[in-house]
């Protein structure tokens, strides 16, 4: 049975290297196409996976009826992702996105949803989730539909099966929305732009001295890319600051940035399901993070091994040294 379980968008990406992204109204050229598998939630299963081994993560969601759905299967089960909770959905296409990466790496993306949307709790129920939840250490979330969210969170909570939630576009629906999900679950995962929209701020400090503990998760991780990642524990006002992998010393290179984000939820959950320390699940996700950085595939997180090389390598640079720091009321 998996140890952890990962729910969120399967898509088919379509991605196009560009020299700049473009302006409204401007067309550019792509340097070349290349379409591979993705989603969010598939993303971070598969990062999971390559972390815990084959057979030790499942993943819950949604495709069509049709062959995007059949190679999606056969590649997640060649990572070792258990998909007997991929629920194979009639009148719905898969789920595919668009997404451009300019030179620095950066990227926005268009998504059409497809199955992906059309996920809801009956669909969590008839996949037998709390008896797959009863047995796994570690929940993680991205982007299933609110109410999915929501019911997930508080079957975790009445399991205590600790619950991390990336809520990527959700944060669109505010906090007074989203804050009875989010303090069901350990950690809250928020880039800087989602952190701006839903909290008002991406500064760690204001973030603490302004959000009701009563309101809040345990902690609250933050994922500033060239900045680093950072650990707001809501109950002792305290913040641990881990930095970027210095790619530059490590003689890597930014690559694209895309899928980032999914990497870093899938190994913070695979170490927090080892019995890891938050601060030590936060350290080898930042790092995994940036190793995806350097790959120009969507899923070009590292293995245990190459994950363990590259942190062994880069503590000889000083990483990560950390430092927390107690924030007053």
């Amino acid at each position: 049975m998996p140890t952890v379980l990962v729910c969120g968008a399967i898509n088919w990406d379509t991605t196009c290297l560009v020299q700049h992204l473009p302006m409204p109204g401007e067309e550019v050229t792509c340097d070349s196409v290349s379409e591979v598998p993705g989603g969010t939630g598939a993303n971070a299963a598969v990062a999971a996976a390559r972390i815990l081994g084959p057979g030790q993560v499942g993943l819950f969601g949604a495709l069509g009826r049709d062959d995007t759905a059949r190679i999606q299967l056969e590649i997640l089960e060649s990572e070792g992702v258990a998909p007997d909770s991929v629920l194979k959905l009639p009148g719905h296409a898969s789920g595919h996105a668009y997404i451009f990466v300019d030179h620095t790496g950066q990227n926005v993306i268009a998504s059409a949803l497809g199955a992906n949307s059309a996920l809801t709790v009956r669909h969590a129920r008839q996949a037998r989730l709390t008896t797959l939840m009863q047995g796994c250490r570690c929940l993680a979330l991205t982007d299933p539909p609110l109410s999915v969210a929501a019911h997930l969170l508080e079957t975790a909570e009445a399991l205590s099966v600790p619950a991390l939630w990336d809520p990527g576009v959700a944060v669109r629906a505010g906090w007074n929305a989203l804050a009875p999900l989010a303090r069901r679950a350990d950690s809250l995962l928020l880039n800087e732009a989602e952190a701006e929209q839903l909290l008002e701020s991406a500064d760690p400090s204001t973030i603490l001295r302004t959000l009701d503990p009563r309101d809040a998760p345990s902690a609250i991780v933050l994922k500033r890319g060239a900045h680093g990642s950072y650990l707001l524990q809501c109950a002792t006002r305290t913040v641990v600051h881990i930095p970027a992998l210095p790619l530059d010393a490590l003689g890597l290179e930014v690559i694209s940035t895309v899928g980032c984000g999914d990497v870093f939820l899938g190994t913070y959950a695979a170490l927090l399901s080892l019995d890891g320390t938050r601060q030590d699940a936060l350290t080898f996700a930042s790092a995994a993070a940036g190793l995806n950085a350097t790959s120009p595939n969507t899923r070009g997180g590292p293995t245990a091994s190459h994950l363990d090389d590259t942190i062994a390598r880069a503590r000889t640079l000083g990483f990560p040294a950390p430092g927390a720091e107690r924030i007053s009321s």
